[in-house]
């Protein structure tokens, strides 16, 4: 089929309910091929991560003290860990992304994850955070002219008006972010991968109208995996997740010092246990990268005509 001209493209509406039951056939039946596809760099991410866990997991506990020296003496690592896990893990959605779009030839297992399509699409991600870090400033500048000019005119307003004009103006520079964020971000995998060319503009001309079907589409395949975390972090912390409301200073340094205990012996755990850890791990994230992969490429087709869609 040929690609939609730009009318019938605005025009278009991605499926929801087929949109979500695609991802789950292709997360879960697709799910042999999939770990071919990704099984090069998944095993080199885990191997470091087990030489290096407790060295990571030292540099997070010094971020979460107060000690501006063990905070400094941490940054390196985790940013040089930080670039590390974005050059495994990004080839990884470029390569879901042509299983998804069904463009593999040959073999999963026996595919090259660090060509082409990763590094174009590690270019894209680099370009839509740019793009947004720009996007944030700006808003938060224009909140802050906002704030400006009502504070001039506080003595004018009543004070219970001028709280709700600050949480319109914080509600605003959220959703502004999280419009951006899902239409430029949603198709990028499959626009690059399918295209071949960095672009944030195809996949926010694309994604016209869909916003809201994007965002239940996310919030559905998300939910599980948020609803299994939540039960995980209650088992592991218990009713001590989060900091007493209005801790003193005192209290507040005895909670970190608790959080850092216990993060201490899940590291143990996880070092000791990671026969157990690790392949549940990567089932986890195999689902998970299955599911929104096959939830974008399902929707790209069918916004670039390449694949028949009702909306649903």
């Amino acid at each position: 089929m040929m690609p939609l001209g730009e009318g019938d493209i605005m025009a278009s509406k991605i499926p929801v309910g087929r949109t979500i039951a695609r991802s789950y056939g292709f997360a879960f039946g697709n799910l042999v091929n999939n770990l071919g596809a990704i099984w090069i760099p998944v095993a080199i991410l885990y191997a470091l991560t087990y030489f290096f866990q407790k060295q990571y997991m030292a540099a997070l506990l010094n971020v979460g003290t107060r000690d501006p020296g063990s905070i400094a003496a941490a940054m390196p690592f985790l940013l040089c860990a930080t670039v590390v896990f974005v050059l495994l893990f990004v080839p990884q959605v470029a390569a879901l992304a042509k299983e998804a779009l069904g463009l593999r030839k040959g073999n999963a297992f026996l595919q090259f994850p660090f060509g082409a399509d990763a590094w174009r699409l590690i270019g894209a991600y680099l370009l839509f955070y740019v793009v947004l870090i720009v996007i944030y400033i700006l808003l938060i500048v224009a909140s802050l002219v906002l704030g400006i000019v009502a504070g001039s005119v506080g003595d004018h307003v009543p004070t219970a008006a001028a709280g709700l004009i600050g949480i319109a103006i914080a509600l605003f520079v959220v959703g502004a972010i999280l419009y951006i964020t899902v239409r430029m971000s949603f198709l990028l995998p499959p626009v690059v991968v399918a295209e071949q060319r960095v672009s944030l503009i195809r996949g926010w001309e694309l994604t016209k109208g869909n916003f809201w079907r994007i965002f239940l589409i996310v919030v559905v395949l998300i939910l599980p995996f948020a609803i299994a975390e939540g039960i995980y972090v209650h088992y592991v912390y218990g009713d001590a997740f989060l900091p007493p409301l209005h801790a003193t200073p005192e209290q507040l340094d005895a909670f970190m010092r608790h959080q850092q205990e216990i993060n201490r012996a899940v590291m143990a755990r996880t070092q000791q246990y990671w026969f157990l850890y690790y392949p549940v791990a990567l089932l986890v994230s195999l689902v998970m990268l299955g599911l929104f992969s096959g939830a974008a490429a399902f929707s790209y087709r069918v916004l670039s005509g390449t694949e028949n869609g009702e909306a649903g």
